[in-house]
């Protein structure tokens, strides 16, 4: 049973910052049916924002697909609603408990031989407004996140914000980076408002510090060769500084929490600037790239994820779930179950 974990006087809620775009949370549960720190930031939020948290359970077991085969359909059909219904039970637990806490919870067992593809038809059928899931590290408790297979399928076909969650997380995270690319520019420089905008509200939703973070990037000059101009990498580095401070004036950021780096490897910079910052959050974007009939994560994002050391928050430029439909054809939705609290 998943016991309070309010970090805050109950008294206290009224005075926390109203992220209004947070009413759904959708929860991609453990299928070991284990209360992770996903489950207790996912309850955290629900509380301070007053939205309805979804418990998604995506579980499989191949056996039962296959005595279709040997025993006919109607045993197999039987035995898979056994199989959802045991984990439904567990569900319903965890969100009787909630329920007495005050917290609006819905329960959904699905069925999910593709694990990654059901995930993302849940998504498209709730459009949440923000979704959580539990991610391993590469050994102990307090090093680098290592996302798995489905973790990367989800990080690059999300239509929602996305937050991976570390082993080792606070209830709720104390201090954000919000890492843009102030180069960009179009619907990709629209991105860098919706991340920091995004980092904003989830500050303010848990009172806490937010820095924002951009990263110029350069090659050494010799390496361009003679016909190099002298002085562009002078002029690039003030357009990187300028853009910088037109991009955080806009948004109001005070100039003590405006971070520059400037080195080759983006990634590496960002990565290290969450570390000198003690951040247990870095929320990010992803300008998706399409192509081969598939969309791409962007490398920059890709190369940060394996850097970091803490929670990460994925957001996705505004046109993406209408570039998404065009790439995810045929997502078909699993037998479920669904129990509401």
């Amino acid at each position: 049973m998943i016991p309070s974990c309010d970090p805050f006087a109950q008294d206290a809620k009224e005075d926390f910052f109203e992220m209004n775009s947070l009413n759904t949370i959708m929860l991609v549960m453990s299928p070991q049916r284990r209360v992770t720190p996903a489950l207790r930031r996912a309850v955290a939020y629900a509380r301070h924002a007053d939205a309805v948290v979804h418990l998604c359970l995506f579980d499989f077991y191949g056996p039962i697909d296959y005595s279709k085969i040997v025993f006919g359909a109607e045993v197999a059909d039987r035995a898979r609603r056994d199989f959802l219904d045991e984990r439904l039970l567990w569900l319903s637990e965890q969100a009787a408990g909630l329920a007495d806490q005050g917290i609006r919870v819905e329960c959904d067992a699905i069925w999910a031989p593709d694990p990654s593809k059901a995930v993302i038809g849940k998504m498209l059928q709730l459009q949440p407004d923000l979704v959580l899931k539990d991610v391993e590290c590469a050994s102990g408790r307090g090093s680098e996140i290592r996302p798995s297979g489905q973790d990367w399928k989800l990080l690059r076909l999300s239509p929602s914000p996305l937050m991976l969650v570390h082993p080792a997380s606070h209830l709720l995270p104390r201090h954000l980076l919000a890492a843009v690319d102030v180069t960009m520019a179009g619907e990709e420089g629209d991105l860098n408002d919706r991340i920091l905008q995004t980092a904003q509200d989830y500050a303010g939703l848990s009172h806490a510090d937010l820095d924002l973070v951009s990263s110029f990037s350069y090659m050494p000059i010799d390496l361009y060769g003679s016909g190099f101009i002298a002085n562009t990498y002078e002029i690039m580095d003030a357009a990187h500084q300028e853009a910088l401070h037109r991009f955080a004036a806009r948004h109001h950021m005070a100039s003590n929490h405006v971070k520059r780096r400037c080195a080759f490897d983006t990634a590496q910079e960002i990565a290290a600037c969450a570390l000198d910052s003690k951040a247990d959050l870095v929320v990010m974007g992803s300008a998706y790239h399409s192509g081969f009939d598939r969309l791409a994560f962007g490398a920059t994002a890709e190369s940060l994820l394996g850097k970091l050391a803490c929670d990460v928050l994925l957001v996705k430029p505004a046109r993406f779930v209408d570039e998404l439909a065009k790439h995810v054809k045929g997502v078909q939705s699993q037998p479920e179950l669904s129990a509401i609290a």
